[in-house]
């Protein structure tokens, strides 16, 4: 398994996950250049990618999908309410190769098992994912405005998570956003804190977790300062931690 995040922030979203002889994003949020500069780093095309795992609808999530239109094998997974609602706003996906599943029914791809389930976003059917390969599991879970009791037990589950610290409350309330974009971003439908993020990291088992990527932070109401701090309270967990700043910074790729 090989694993980076290429950029993660409300900018964008993207990663690269490669598994036996698959070749995976998850998002596609940020510019195409930037994905083909990525793939170019590593030898390898647009062309050698095999799917698109996509989490919603939001542009910072899907923006770069309409470039894959003409794409000889990418497959584009999504839900039936997500690929409906991005082949509304972006008519050209249409032409993608589309893969519609259902939440909570796992499926294999190219010998990588993955289970797609709900989290509380406001969109019309946001997902995480859980990637299952040769006895470990890589949880994504960004963009989602509450802990429920099946995000956590997916956390549980993770051997790599990807996990949102989406804002300080305080810079939050600071910032100059308007207050019903605050609300939102505050609500049960919106993101995670870094103290929702801290709340869970307390609760795994530095055991079975060997790797924490800490994403989707806010450039303007958080920072990786704010985040450290919080981390001294993390106990055992904190030395898996890899807090991935936002814009433009891939995080610390992971292979084995």
């Amino acid at each position: 398994m090989f694993f980076q995040i290429i950029e993660t922030s409300s900018a964008g979203n993207c990663a690269y996950l490669e598994c036996g002889g698959a070749r995976v994003l998850i998002d596609a949020g940020v510019g195409i250049r930037k994905i083909e500069s990525y793939m170019r780093s590593l030898s390898l095309s647009l062309d050698d990618l095999d799917g698109i795992f996509v989490t919603h609808e939001h542009s910072d999530h899907c923006k770069a999908l309409k470039s894959f239109k003409n794409a000889r094998q990418v497959k584009v997974f999504a839900n039936r309410l997500t690929a409906e609602s991005i082949q509304y706003l972006e008519p050209d996906t249409k032409k993608l190769k589309w893969q519609v599943f259902e939440n909570g029914s796992p499926f294999d791809f190219c010998g990588i098992k993955v289970t797609a389930f709900s989290i509380p976003h406001d969109t019309s059917d946001a997902v995480g994912y859980k990637f299952g390969f040769e006895g470990r599991n890589l949880v994504w879970m960004t963009d989602l405005g509450k802990l429920t009791h099946l995000a956590r037990d997916m956390a549980r589950q993770a051997h790599i998570l990807v996990l949102e610290s989406n804002y300080c409350p305080k810079m939050l309330e600071n910032s100059n956003r308007p207050y019903s974009l605050k609300q939102r971003i505050k609500s049960p439908h919106g993101h995670l804190s870094n103290l929702d993020a801290l709340e869970l990291l307390k609760s795994l088992d530095p055991s079975v977790v060997e790797k924490i990527y800490l994403a989707h932070i806010s450039k303007e109401c958080n920072s990786v300062s704010r985040i450290s701090e919080l981390l001294c309270d993390a106990g055992g967990i904190c030395s898996h931690i890899e807090i991935v700043p936002p814009f433009s910074v891939c995080s610390t790729p992971l292979e084995f």
